[in-house]
């Protein structure tokens, strides 16, 4: 974002509009919740099991949390009440209650007005009655303010609790009920598990303090991208012309050599499309060669001509990726297939990091669910624990024939495929069955195996379980 548009930015933020972010103010007096167990959540937290490996990269209301808030609010590096890197877009003062207003299809659940206090006449079908409301918090003889940005802790739909006088139903961390952010954790010098009071106040009540810096007003926030079931069956062709007659869920075909009239014909087919492209590396081949710096250059691919690492911290390069994906939403694809993301583990000629090699992948998420694309994650088996939240799916080569298939579990796990490869000859021939081994482990682990010819160009194809 350029300098002034974030200052923009941020003057709307702080300054906001005349609505105020819970509607019309009042004086109206909430439940008070006495002795409630908080516990500390932030924006950007990882999947762990402390919570249930829910990551906070998104929130019940807004996909793209993490991005708009203005990156990773960690606990653990602070400034004053902000995070230390960087100055948040959104109020650093949050909270987490287990109720949302929508139901799993993004719906307003239909008796809201029967105990949520101000849902009367409100009834925008798009936003969220919860979302930005404001609550006080006591601990002793402190009181912050903060506003709802989540729901949790464990649980979405407890509103005896939220809304009256009954206990929190969540049992787990000494049955907790509210999830605080960092800097209400340091303003009222709370323990990572701590019990604390909370009422919900209208936003004429709130008064000046650091919880009033930013103001968050951002609605409701989905992005409606392609998510594949585990089950979905595919075709993997990087060559022209591409086979359509293949009866499969999903097309992997070439972002450069595809039309859009090719992507539209799949869709008429009742197919998703996914385009690739290598983010990692250049190929002298490509239309927008010409685009690449010469200094992000760098070591040639093993096995691959014409093809060379890149330095994927150069603000260039992302620049490239991003028309990339622009491209691929101009063609129509539904979601892309970035390969060579794990430079970092090979001689690129650049001292890239696994951190350098985290924040391109993620990048390149994060740009990709913005511009309502799916995403993939090729091979990079060593940084799949932190990237399966970011991620779709994984796009796979040889992990049977290397015994590393264990490593893609975690998409399973997560309800999202993987697609996998294999090129080794005595998967082709089968002659001592060595093709019906590898697909009865590819059943087994619920992969969607093929085996292809390595240059993908549809010379054959087996598949495991279409």
């Amino acid at each position: 974002m350029k300098q002034i548009g974030f200052y923009l930015f941020l003057l709307f933020a702080i300054t906001g509009c005349s609505d105020s972010p819970d509607g019309p103010s009042g004086t109206s007096e909430y439940p008070l919740h006495q002795g409630i167990t908080s516990t500390l959540f932030w924006v950007g937290e990882p999947g762990s099991a402390a919570n249930k490996n829910i990551p906070n990269i998104a929130s019940a209301w807004d996909d793209m949390w993490m991005q708009n808030f203005g990156g990773v609010d960690s606990p653990d590096h602070r400034n004053d009440y902000a995070p230390a890197l960087f100055v948040p877009r959104e109020n650093p003062f949050y909270v987490a209650l287990p109720f949302n207003d929508f139901d799993a299809q993004g719906v307003h659940k239909s008796d809201l007005a029967s105990y949520v206090p101000w849902a009367s006449g409100q009834d925008d079908p798009a936003n969220s009655l919860l979302k930005n409301r404001w609550i006080k918090i006591r601990k002793g003889d402190k009181t912050a303010y903060a506003q709802w940005e989540d729901v949790g802790p464990f649980g979405e739909d407890d509103w005896p609790y939220v809304f009256s006088s009954s206990a929190p139903r969540n049992a787990i961390n000494q049955h907790a009920g509210l999830d605080v952010s960092p800097a209400v954790r340091d303003y009222l010098a709370l323990a990572d598990i701590d019990q604390v009071d909370w009422q919900f106040i209208d936003s004429a009540q709130v008064p000046a303090g650091p919880w009033q810096q930013v103001v968050t007003r951002s609605p409701v926030n989905w992005v409606d991208w392609y998510r594949p079931p585990v089950k979905t069956t595919w075709q993997w062709e990087l060559q022209s012309p591409v086979n359509t007659g293949y009866d499969v869920d999903l097309y992997d075909i070439d972002l450069f050599e595809s039309s859009a009239e090719l992507i539209e014909s799949l869709h008429q087919q009742g197919r998703k499309v996914i385009c690739y492209f290598s983010a990692g590396s250049y190929e002298n081949w490509r239309s927008d060669i010409g685009d690449f710096p010469a200094a992000a250059i760098g070591n040639p691919l093993d096995d691959w001509e014409g093809e060379k690492w890149l330095d994927i911290r150069s603000q260039a390069i992302l620049a490239i990726m991003q028309q990339r994906l622009d491209q691929a939403v101009t063609k129509g694809c539904d979601g892309v297939e970035p390969d060579n993301v794990d430079g970092y583990l090979n001689r690129s000629g650049f001292a890239l990091t696994a951190e350098d090699q985290l924040d391109f992948n993620r990048f390149l998420a994060d740009q990709a669910h913005q511009r309502g694309l799916s995403i993939g994650l090729k091979n990079d088996l060593d940084q799949i624990p932190v990237l399966v939240p970011f991620f779709d799916f994984s796009v796979n080569e040889q992990c049977h024939q290397y015994q590393e298939c264990e490593a893609m579990q975690p998409f399973i796990a997560a309800g999202k495929p993987v697609f996998n490869a294999e090129y080794l000859q005595k998967y082709i021939d089968n002659t001592q069955g060595e093709r019906d081994e590898l697909c009865a482990d590819a059943i087994s682990r619920k992969f969607q195996t093929l085996v292809l010819p390595l240059l993908l160009d549809d010379s054959f194809r087996f598949s495991c379980g279409d």
